[in-house]
């Protein structure tokens, strides 16, 4: 077990606000930061494996029909050869899904309240009121995409699912879309300020400034099987 490893079992038994703290030499050494900086670090590390082997264009690796089946298998064998956990992205959740949860190919259904989820992927995974995980932002780069395998591979009812792209149409995005405000309303309540220690706020600005044309995007490639890589393409309206 590594240092990293160390310290996430001891955050399996924090709350979703608690701070991680493990001891050296009778001190304690690691809070909640300190534990995302060494794991952005190692992630960032270890994305660079997969640059030459699926190209520098994440989106055109990330948007794709098989992609579902891709990190079941591939995905997962680079990540954790050595592990048994290779069945934690199986299981289907869209019809308990998080409403929470931003359309793209990973979301989440019931998932436990260990609050682990935000420790892995601080970019992209956040709480519900009741402590429980989604998405609220798909990956952007190969980094942030092991950061959410990670926040998956961590959750313990297995509440992560990766076929979205099965289920989300261009209708069912803009009705989503269409709940922006209540959820919004949602996030700025006590309970999910409480629940996520403040960061609920990445996600309103995120829903306020460039979710709208992430969304136009993936509705793009939704409707044409492929990811929109000109600038002066025609996105689908919301």
């Amino acid at each position: 077990m590594n240092l990293l490893e160390k310290i996430r079992s001891l955050f399996r038994k924090q709350s979703p606000v608690a701070p991680i703290t493990t001891i050296t030499r009778g001190k304690p050494i690691y809070d909640l930061d300190t534990y995302i900086a060494l794991h952005l670090k190692e992630t960032a590390a270890t994305s660079q494996q997969f640059i030459p082997r699926y190209g520098n264009d994440f989106n055109a690796f990330f948007y794709q029909t098989q992609i579902a089946n891709i990190l079941r298998t591939e995905i997962i064998d680079l990540l954790y050869p050595n592990k048994k956990i290779h069945a934690f992205l199986d299981n289907d959740h869209w019809h308990d899904k998080n409403l929470f949860n931003f359309p793209g190919p990973f979301y989440t259904g019931q998932t436990d309240t260990r609050g682990t989820g935000y420790a892995e992927a601080p970019f992209n995974v956040l709480f519900d009121a009741n402590a429980c995980e989604y998405v609220f932002r798909q990956p952007r780069n190969f980094a942030e995409l092991i950061c959410v395998m990670d926040a998956a591979a961590m959750e313990v009812f297995v509440g992560y699912s990766c076929n979205g792209n099965q289920y989300w149409t261009y209708e069912k995005c803009k009705e989503w879309w269409r709940q922006k405000p209540e959820i919004i309303q949602q996030l700025s309540t006590p309970e999910m300020q409480k629940a996520n220690a403040g960061k609920e706020q990445l996600y309103i600005d995120y829903l306020e400034t460039t979710a709208e044309t992430d969304l136009r995007k993936y509705c793009y490639f939704l409707e044409h099987q492929h990811y929109p890589t000109d600038e002066n393409t025609k996105l689908p309206p919301l």
